[in-house]
């Protein structure tokens, strides 16, 4: 069987069971939040990361070095400080 190729049937509350080795591939654990889209026809579903991760993993990215020259003269600092104002403090 392809690893990436798996058949499944709709439950009767049209749920479906991702399979195990499918899981494993994606990084998927259970009780994991997810997102579900629709893309292209096919339905996609990825992990879904909070506020605070996507942050975390922005943080060193928003500095007057990475600036273009077109853009928004608003600090990074401000920027950060109004993307991440309602989030608790590490």
């Amino acid at each position: 069987m392809n690893t990436d190729d798996d058949d499944r049937r709709l439950d009767e509350r049209d749920r479906i069971t991702i399979p195990k080795h499918i899981r494993n591939r994606s990084n998927l654990e259970t009780g994991q939040r997810v997102r579900v889209t629709v893309e292209n026809g096919s339905v996609v579903v990825r992990p879904r990361i909070s506020r605070q991760e996507f942050v975390r993993s922005m943080r060193g990215s928003i500095t007057e070095a990475a600036k273009v020259a077109d853009a928004s003269t608003d600090a990074p600092e401000g920027l950060k400080a109004d993307w991440t104002s309602d989030l608790p403090d590490d």
